[in-house]
């Protein structure tokens, strides 16, 4: 289970009350390290959990920049492991492990984002070996326990602490090169964590302030270094709103629903697609949840929560319409078919014509109606 999670006596409850009341909160045990010039401290972050033989992975395209980072701790690092990529394919993990034991790594750094983090959460998993995640996108992967290898059905997945980090560490300044339209996607795969926590069913009150202040951030930050990549407040900024709405995460909603199956099962861009999803997800659920609304809009500036998420898009550059990542219009059926396999924890009950409206929408990309 991920931080900050409501448990126990309280589930069934969503935004259950304007006013504190009880609540339990749990965070799991993890090292942040946050800043610009965080890396310097990965020697050290070495040394405190007592791992001498590391590996280093990362993705093909970030090879050179992962033997950058990692440069200073050289001494401590026995091999290089390239093969993450997109939806963490079996032979990418499979390849991982070999690797691990290859060397006989008793710990391992991961350089980048969602992808190599991903893949690096289902190796801690199943080998129980700490490591560290040098993260340089907005995704938050390493903040959520959950995990999977393969896609559609042959995925494997599984959820527990052990796929955390040990250390994670969080430099603005390893964000300064990520080109503008990657740095969108992935702070609104981010801003999809914040808005749907706000209405999970296990929310708390730490959680809603978390995710608010996420919004906020986040909202202001991307259009400032959409306009200016190297604006390092900018960046830390939003490194600081991801890192803030990755702390917790909601039960499957709507929105995560729709994003992780349909980009799974029809091979889409990850972060692009929780942004496509997001606006729809968010009005379907408006009547529903009011609070929720009124803290978006509020963090947003706006009067609208799910309009406002589709103008913020739009203001980006970043495709609105699941047609733009490649989509076919006849894969809307199957696509309502996958989304409906999945529990999903809501204030608002989805049925089926439901996702066959909400996803037509999305297909099409124009502003949501509700």
């Amino acid at each position: 289970m991920g931080a900050g999670r409501q448990e126990g006596w309280d589930e069934g409850r969503v935004n259950a009350s304007q006013h504190v009341g009880h609540f339990t909160f749990r965070s799991d045990p993890m090292r942040i390290v946050f800043g610009a010039g965080a890396v310097a401290a990965l020697s050290a972050e070495a040394e405190f959990h007592k791992m001498s033989r590391l590996l280093v992975l990362c993705s093909k395209s970030r090879s050179d920049f992962a033997r950058r980072v990692t440069a200073a701790i050289a001494d401590r690092c026995v091999g290089f492991c390239d093969a993450a990529g997109q939806n963490m394919p079996r032979e990418a993990f499979e390849r991982l492990l070999a690797d691990l034991k290859r060397y006989d790594a008793d710990g391992f750094i991961v350089v980048g984002g969602g992808s190599p983090i991903g893949l690096a959460k289902a190796a801690a998993a199943t080998t129980k070996l700490p490591y560290i995640a040098v993260v340089t996108t907005y995704s938050g992967s390493e903040m959520a326990a959950r995990w999977y290898i393969g896609v559609a059905d042959d995925r494997v997945s599984g959820d527990g602490p052990e796929a955390l980090p040990a250390t994670a560490i969080y430099d603005p300044e390893l964000t300064l090169d990520l080109p503008a339209r990657i740095s969108a996607a992935s702070g609104m795969n981010a801003m999809a964590h914040a808005v749907e926590s706000l209405y999970g069913i296990d929310t708390n009150p730490v959680v809603e302030t978390m995710a608010e202040e996420a919004v906020r951030l986040l909202g202001s930050s991307l259009p400032r270094l959409i306009q200016s990549p190297q604006d390092l407040d900018a960046r830390t900024d939003a490194l600081y709103g991801a890192w803030l709405a990755a702390n917790f995460r909601a039960k499957v909603g709507l929105e995560h629903a729709i994003a992780q199956r349909v980009r799974q099962w029809f091979n889409l861009d990850h972060a692009q697609t929780h942004a496509i999803a997001t606006p729809y997800a968010i009005g379907f659920n408006a009547d529903a949840a009011p609070a929720a609304m009124a803290r978006i809009k509020r963090a947003l500036s706006v009067g609208d929560a799910a309009r406002g998420l589709y103008d913020l898009n739009v203001r980006l550059g970043l495709p609105t319409g699941l047609k733009d990542l490649g989509m076919g219009e006849a894969d809307i059926g199957k696509a309502v078919e996958v989304v409906s396999a999945v529990k999903i924890s809501h204030p608002k009950p989805v049925a089926k014509a439901d996702l066959v409206n909400i996803i037509t929408q999305a297909y099409a990309g124009a502003a949501p109606r509700f």
